[in-house]
């Protein structure tokens, strides 16, 4: 399946001044869906700097013995990897960040198929959303676990979300609260298998 590592589901609500589009993801690859948190911005630097890859994706390793020079967008988010001071989030990325497609095609090079898939490649700018409504599958909850509604939404490992009661949440946690869960359900497979069966959400994303 073409959006198999996607953590969102279609429906969402959001104003476009609310999407922040001048950071690029630091990895790979990476799911939309996911919470992230500014790791470099230094206004110092170049906005965009030309690197050579070496990633097994990178033209020079593809071919061979040739000089490539790939533009990278140089603020940079990662994925939060849980609570405390020093992963306070940004906001959600809107797209997936992917060096292949599912058939194996490089999107380096297949810009088409790129856009088709709603994704963008490493070093792009990834649209971060900060405030709005989305809908997360159960890849986006942590453990696959259905949060309470009106549970506060929480980062956890690999930029993923739990449901926390206000009442019970701890100065740390707080520290990295994105919005609240407004609505939960199960998605089920009937004749044909759901990619995204399981715990799913509506997430108030207010940052």
């Amino acid at each position: 399946m073409a959006n198999e590592i996607t953590r969102l589901l279609p429906f969402r609500q959001y104003d476009e001044n609310d999407v922040i589009n001048f950071y690029s993801l630091d990895a790979e690859t990476g799911e939309a869906g996911s919470v992230v948190r500014v790791s470099a911005a230094n206004l110092d630097d170049e906005p965009i700097k030309y690197v050579e890859r070496t990633d097994s994706n990178s033209w020079d390793a593809t071919l061979g013995h040739g000089l490539s020079l790939y533009p990278e967008v140089t603020y940079e988010v990662t994925k939060c990897t849980g609570t405390g001071a020093t992963q306070r989030p940004l906001g959600i990325m809107l797209r997936d960040v992917r060096a292949k497609d599912e058939n194996g095609e490089n999107l380096l090079y297949y810009p088409r198929k790129k856009e088709e898939l709603q994704c963008v490649v490493s070093g792009e700018s990834v649209p971060v959303l900060t405030r709005g409504l989305l809908t997360v599958n159960t890849r986006a909850l942590a453990g696959g676990v259905a949060p309470a509604i009106n549970s506060l939404a929480i980062c956890e490992v690999n930029g993923t979300l739990t449901g926390v009661a206000h009442a019970d949440a701890s100065t740390d946690q707080k520290h990295v609260e994105v919005g609240k869960f407004i609505a939960t359900g199960q998605r089920v497979s009937t004749t044909t298998t759901d990619a995204f069966a399981g715990s799913y959400a509506i997430l108030k994303i207010e940052l």
